[in-house]
């Protein structure tokens, strides 16, 4: 007789779930879904700065996990997401190499700057600029200065995880979040208006 599928709890980790998962039991898959769909949509909304091929580009990537997902070995406590965010990551860069567009919105590392500046109404104009500035930066990162700038910024994720999401050298993680926080200081201080506006002293 079949056992009905247990559905997962908060309290099991990734490996359990992954292993429901290879037994065939979905909920669990919808579990893992759940956990982890919006930190994948967040990175490929950054990428793209499309919200409906983040979308797309999310339940591609779901779908490629369900059906690689038997290649998974996951220790008990590991995470499944840099697994995932891998291949939300490659699937966001097949699509840049495709069209070509703009680099994505950056909302964490903009939210930061932006609330250097006063949010009352007499300043709202000068966030706006501030945004609009930081945007454009981050647009004209190099693609893998890019992927390192957002995973650090808007995911607060460390080297190592970094490291391991994108299953290259801490090394090279570091100097490509170097350069790329160079770059964005660089781009950002050139100009003098904007450079007054970021530091500018928060007022009641």
């Amino acid at each position: 007789m079949i056992q009905p599928a247990i559905r997962p709890t908060a309290e099991d980790d990734d490996a359990t779930v992954v292993a429901d998962v290879i037994r065939g039991d979905r909920a669990a898959f919808e579990a893992l879904y759940h956990r982890h769909h919006l930190t994948l949509y967040r990175t490929a909304l950054a990428m793209t700065r499309d919200r409906g091929v983040a979308e797309e580009l999310l339940q591609e990537a779901f779908l490629r996990a369900y059906r690689h997902i038997g290649r998974v070995v996951l220790t008990p406590g590991a995470s499944l997401r840099p697994w995932l965010h891998r291949i939300i990551i490659n699937l966001s860069y097949d699509w840049l190499a495709r069209r070509n567009p703009s680099a994505g919105a950056f909302d964490g590392m903009v939210q930061r700057l932006a609330a250097r500046a006063s949010a009352s109404p007499e300043r709202q104009a000068e966030q706006r600029e501030i945004e609009r500035a930081v945007d454009d930066a981050i647009a004209d990162l190099p693609l893998k200065q890019r992927v390192v700038v957002i995973l650090f910024y808007l995911h607060d994720m460390d080297l190592e995880a970094i490291s391991n999401t994108l299953n290259v050298p801490p090394g090279t993680v570091k100097s490509r979040l170097f350069y790329g926080r160079a770059r964005l200081r660089q781009r950002l201080t050139a100009d003098s208006a904007l450079a007054e506006l970021s530091h500018a002293p928060r007022t009641a």
